[in-house]
């Protein structure tokens, strides 16, 4: 029987388990873990850690403006 998560090829993480609201904040508001990037709630890949973002401002300025940057792409449609 295969996992529910774990990493593919020992790199990327998935995670296909239900959601909850305790894991959700867990990943997207984790004051212990110091990572912006952090295995992702639900699905494959990675997602942010805000609570880490002010340790991490380049980055955070990054993912900040390329969300910015595909609303206004999505907009012009």
């Amino acid at each position: 029987m295969a996992q529910s998560h774990g990493k593919i090829f020992g790199l990327v993480p998935y995670d296909f388990r239900f959601p909850s609201l305790e894991r959700a904040r867990r990943t997207f508001w984790n004051s212990g873990d110091e990572r912006f990037l952090v295995p992702t709630l639900f699905g494959i890949g990675w997602t942010t850690n805000l609570r880490s973002a002010h340790r991490h401002p380049l980055q955070a300025l990054l993912v900040a403006a390329l969300v910015l940057w595909r609303i206004r792409a999505a907009k012009r449609r």
